[in-house]
């Protein structure tokens, strides 16, 4: 039996999904149609999951960042449970994947995020801000170095840096 390969229909689909991230969109209209986009993706790696198509730690990874784009619950749980099994396997970005998808979930519960991960987009001063709420939980001394989390400040300056004013 040959080794596992990696899913290449799901890898385009991740490219599809980081391409649609090169910018930042200023109409409702165009975050209508990137929402859509995301929702299609999404659907089709559902599909991908029941047909046991999704089995290396690329893949997980791939399938996690498209669930990371969810609008519920639910999808940011797959995509917090996909990142968990990638890093497990080995897939180094999926450790800041994990942490990321954790907060994004915690938020849509109505919790704080606590790795400080999550961040918005404020038209009125054209700059990324961090998301609020945040917990302050007790945390271990490499905990975020461990999972690849930058220091917020420093996040803030990398996105900050791609805004054309």
């Amino acid at each position: 039996m040959p080794p596992e390969t990696d899913n290449l229909k799901l890898e385009e689909l991740f490219q599809e999904d980081q391409r649609d991230r090169e910018r930042v969109y200023g109409t409702e209209e165009e975050i209508v149609k990137l929402k859509e986009r995301d929702a299609g993706r999404r659907k089709r790696v559902t599909v991908m999951m029941e047909l046991g198509e999704i089995k290396t730690k690329n893949d997980l990874y791939h399938a996690a960042v498209i669930f990371q784009h969810g609008e519920n619950h639910v999808e940011f749980l797959t995509s917090h449970r996909l990142a968990t099994l990638a890093a497990i396997l080995g897939h180094r970005t999926a450790r800041w994947l994990l942490a990321a998808s954790l907060d994004r979930y915690l938020m849509s519960i109505g919790v704080g995020q606590i790795y400080g991960t999550q961040f918005e987009y404020n038209p009125g001063e054209k700059r990324y801000q961090l998301k609020l709420p945040v917990q302050e939980p007790i945390m271990l001394s490499f905990e975020k170095e461990t999972l690849g989390v930058p220091a917020v400040s420093d996040r803030l300056k990398q996105l900050n840096s791609h805004i054309k004013k």
